[in-house]
């Protein structure tokens, strides 16, 4: 593994430890499920701005699970209804973008 690879894994696993701290901190204070929406799309597709592809998918859906799994549903159970499937599809979609289209792009 490259040294490259091993940095962005590093900052990966950052970003990850980022949402989970993130979801401990919404679930104390209690906000809504948008205002939950809005700060994981807006962590995830800035940290996907240096990641690869892969990793930004894989923290796009992180962000998903944590959405649906302690916003919407309660105790971190994952559900597939039309509205999970919206936020989905939006985290994956920007955090791609982000990461395809970012300077310094790496695939």
């Amino acid at each position: 593994m490259e040294l490259l690879e091993k940095v962005t894994a590093v900052r990966a696993a950052a970003a990850t430890a980022v949402l989970l701290v993130t979801t401990a901190v919404l679930t104390v204070l209690g906000v809504g499920s948008s205002a939950w929406l809005i700060t994981m799309v807006a962590l995830s597709t800035a940290a996907a701005l240096t990641l690869t592809v892969p990793y930004a998918l894989l923290l796009a859906l992180t962000g998903w699970g944590l959405v649906t799994g302690f916003a919407v549903n309660t105790g971190g159970q994952l559900t597939f209804a039309a509205s999970d499937l919206r936020h989905l599809v939006l985290l994956v979609a920007l955090g791609a973008a982000a990461s395809l289209y970012s300077p310094g792009s790496r695939v």
